[in-house]
């Protein structure tokens, strides 16, 4: 199980004496007999898409004129009322034969009332004209007018990993034979078929490293992550 330990770029395989000297970062839980390495996370850059505001949504306040419509309206020019008129009173001049002696008469004009004087009532009727107005139809007014934000789809480059963590991996410490054999089965049936001998040799550190690319893991070390995700149980 040697090439396991000298693939790491720093290894730990912690005891009692040791774990008051682990290094910055190691687990602080970490129990004697575990194995640990640091291991570089490469950087990626992922292609991300994202909706930003082109413009910022906004508001004005607008005043609307009154509204006003023409209409044709009927107005008093005069007002009715009732006057009273004097009429005179109507003669005529009449001859009429007056006895001046017995057997003598004289013949006299004289004025006789055909109509006495009276008062006459008389009604004057309103008067109208038609004009044309200006009728309110709407009320002068305030309206708020908003202009929602406009956005756009872009994409852009988001740079991610480039840190170093320690990880557990399994090393002579804590790996037995029947471990490694049952991690070379699971290689096998992962699409590296190798020979299961229980030995952690470059064969199968080749196929272990394979596996890794594939899946995205970090690459030389026989990691926890590594073992569990070839559906192996670590411990």
């Amino acid at each position: 199980m040697k090439p396991i330990i000298l693939t790491a770029a720093l290894a730990w395989a912690t005891t009692e004496a040791a774990l008051a000297q682990a290094p910055e970062g190691l687990p602080l839980d970490a129990e004697a007999g575990e194995c640990f390495a640091q291991v570089l996370t490469p950087e990626t850059v992922e292609l991300v898409t994202e909706r930003v505001v082109v413009t910022k949504a906004s508001f004005e306040v607008r005043t609307i004129p009154a509204q006003y419509e023409t209409v044709q309206e009927q107005i008093l020019v005069r007002e009715g009322t009732t006057v009273y008129k004097s009429v005179p009173a109507i003669y005529k001049t009449v001859a009429e034969d007056v006895e001046l002696e017995p057997g003598i008469t004289k013949t006299v004009m004289k004025q006789v009332l055909v109509e006495p004087a009276r008062v006459i009532e008389e009604v004057i009727e309103p008067k109208y004209e038609t004009v044309e107005v200006q009728k309110l139809v709407a009320p002068e007014r305030e309206e708020r007018i908003e202009t929602p934000a406009t956005y756009k789809t872009v994409e852009r480059s988001v740079a991610k990993g480039g840190t170093q963590e320690w990880v557990p991996i399994l090393c002579e410490t804590n790996a037995s034979s029947q471990k490694i054999a049952e991690i070379q089965t699971a290689l096998s049936d992962a699409g590296h078929p190798i020979v299961i001998d229980g030995k952690f040799g470059p064969q199968t550190f080749s196929a272990m490293k394979a596996y890794q690319s594939e899946q995205g893991l970090p690459i030389g070390l026989l990691t926890v992550s590594t073992v569990e995700s070839l559906g192996v149980s670590p411990s």
